[in-house]
């Protein structure tokens, strides 16, 4: 029965797949048709912008789909190139060939089975939604930026956010007109098409007929806007066929792509970048920390998608990690780049009525027939449309409305934010995940050395006038020095000085100090340690009550304290009585 267990739970295509019928079919078919057209278009555009042949984009697009349908969880997600992640690989791979990219590929996979394997899932917790959207939009602000000279048909390098801004602006004169026109059209074009599925359909719907007609109106349009990156490169590449005799050279095309699939071999442990031979050891190394930056991206990326389609279910993340995992590992030996199943394609999905992850399989299908047929045809995919397609897919990307949100209700994590941003600008995306976390930690330190710990005066009639305080979760280290002056401050109350003769404090002058524990769960031993010394400075004149403590807190206080006073809250007024007597 555990081997059973085991089994079905590394392959849940084992438990969907006795209850799939023909409904559940049509439904994963149509799914994996709209995903294909979708995402066709977009992987030869991701590999141009991680700096390879269009045709690694397609290797990446067919075998991590059908990887997934056997050892997925989530029906929407859809593996294949990601906008972030071809954007990391050309800023780890510039200037060297495909070998490091696949490479890069298979260390990831490694990575994530490690991680999968490990119950690692849990690391991705401690990055917080601001460094999320800080690095997401600075992904989508470089990935625009890497293709502003394509949308003019401009010809230069650059390697960074600055540089690319820079060599824009000096090689602007040289703009081609025809690809600049090419491009505004497109990206006009893909914007209005993306409104389709908004429009508003006037159509009578009191009767069933017209309900009828108004959905499969709607349904309609919402495939066409769908459709709107297949349908752009589709027209564009015809147009660019048509006048490519009459006009010399107006555009710059994709070029040759082979046709058929990818050679079946082992990713590559040794390369030659022109005279230069690079062994394992010299191409993980300059690789460096993308090995681990790479593979900790696409499985935010996933996780934060199994987490919105789950509706409200309990998720596997481990075997989400150990799936994303096997699906690069293999992927590697079929050339291709990492991979991952973005939101926005899974949001395509959805919205397709996809069933289960089965609709992978057709997906992949899909590709496999595109990489055996229709290559020829994609010599003159104008490369204008191809950087149309990946900034009206990014441009969505920048997350603009958490700045209002974090303004208004938790302003110390704009820090966060813009930290993440600029510094994934300016310096790299690496430094910038990084920084955030450490913008996050800072910030944790700072909110624990500030815990809500108000001592507070109650005189109410029902108990003996006394200081209370109500704390809750753990108390550390960095919050005992803060504690400590709050309890000083109450102990000896600031004397005030009027015309220079000093007057009596007007605080009050009770003794007793009621700590309410019921929401208390640990102490670390820096702040044992203080509320030791608290303790004895204020029973020198009153007494200290521990309320309705836990025992696990009884025993850590009863290791630093002598005959600390518990009691339930019950017995509290009996306890303080004959202090106040006395």
């Amino acid at each position: 029965m555990r081997v059973k267990e085991f089994v079905v739970g590394l392959f849940p295509i084992l438990t969907w797949i006795k209850t799939y019928d023909t409904q559940m079919a049509i439904g994963d078919i149509i799914a994996g048709i709209t995903i294909a057209l979708t995402l066709i278009p977009q992987s030869i555009a991701y590999a141009s912008l991680s700096g390879f042949a269009p045709q690694y984009g397609l290797y990446s697009s067919f075998i991590g789909p059908i990887i997934y349908a056997f050892i997925g969880t989530c029906a929407q997600i859809n593996m294949g190139p990601a906008a972030i992640l071809s954007l990391l690989t050309f800023s780890y791979t510039n200037g060297t060939n495909i070998d490091f990219a696949i490479l890069l590929t298979f260390f990831s996979g490694v990575v994530q089975l490690v991680a999968g394997i490990g119950q690692l899932g849990f690391l991705v917790e401690f990055i917080s939604l601001p460094v999320v959207s800080g690095f997401t939009s600075a992904a989508a602000i470089l990935i625009a930026t890497s293709q502003v000279k394509d949308l003019l048909g401009l010809r230069f390098s650059s390697d960074s956010f600055l540089t690319t801004w820079y060599q824009f602006f000096v090689h602007l004169p040289e703009a081609r007109l025809y690809d600049s026109l090419l491009s505004l059209g497109c990206c006009c074009f893909l914007f209005a098409m993306k409104s389709l599925k908004d429009l508003k359909i006037k159509i009578n719907t009191q009767d069933e007929s017209g309900r009828r007609k108004a959905k499969r109106v709607k349904k309609t349009l919402w495939f066409i806007s769908i459709a709107r990156n297949a349908t752009c490169v589709a027209l564009a590449t015809v147009f660019a066929y048509l006048v490519y005799e009459d006009i010399e050279n107006p555009f710059l095309l994709t070029g040759d792509i082979p046709p058929g699939l990818p050679a079946v071999i082992p990713p590559p442990f040794e390369t030659t970048v022109g005279n230069t031979t690079y062994s394992t050891g010299q191409m993980i190394s300059h690789l460096g920390s993308g090995i681990i930056v790479l593979p900790l991206v696409a499985l935010l990326g996933n996780i934060a998608v199994v987490k919105v389609f789950s509706q409200g279910k309990k998720i596997d993340a481990t075997q989400e990690i150990i799936a994303i995992g096997v699906c690069n590992l293999v992927s590697s030996f079929f050339q291709s780049m990492v991979v991952n199943g973005p939101f926005s394609r899974s949001a395509v999905s959805q919205a397709s009525g996809v069933r289960t992850p089965g609709s992978g399989i057709y997906t992949g299908i899909l590709v496999i027939l595109t990489l055996l047929l229709l290559t020829p045809y994609f010599y003159f995919i104008p490369k204008a449309v191809l950087a149309s397609v990946i900034v009206c897919a990014v441009v969505q990307m920048v997350d603009v409305a958490i700045v209002k949100k974090l303004w208004r209700y938790s302003r110390l994590d704009l820090f966060t934010l813009f930290g993440t941003l600029l510094l994934s600008l300016c310096v790299g995306m690496e430094v910038g995940l990084i920084a955030g976390v450490g913008i996050d930690a800072l910030l944790l330190l700072y909110y624990h050395s500030r815990p809500p710990l108000d001592v507070l005066y109650v005189d109410n009639g029902i108990l003996p006038a006394h200081y209370a305080i109500y704390p809750v979760g753990g108390l550390y280290f960095a919050g005992a020095e803060w504690l400590r002056n709050k309890l000083i401050a109450v102990q000896h109350p600031p004397t005030t000085t009027t015309d220079g003769v000093e007057s009596q404090p007007t605080a009050p002058t009770t003794k007793i100090l009621v700590i309410y524990c019921d929401a208390l769960h640990r102490f670390d031993y820096t702040f044992l340690d203080s509320i030791r010394m608290l303790v004895s400075d204020w029973s020198k004149t009153g007494r200290v009550i521990w309320c309705d403590t836990r025992e696990p807190i009884k025993n850590q206080l009863k290791g630093v304290l002598t005959n600390p006073i518990f009691c339930e809250k019950s017995q509290l007024r009996a306890h303080m009585v004959p202090s106040t007597e006395s």
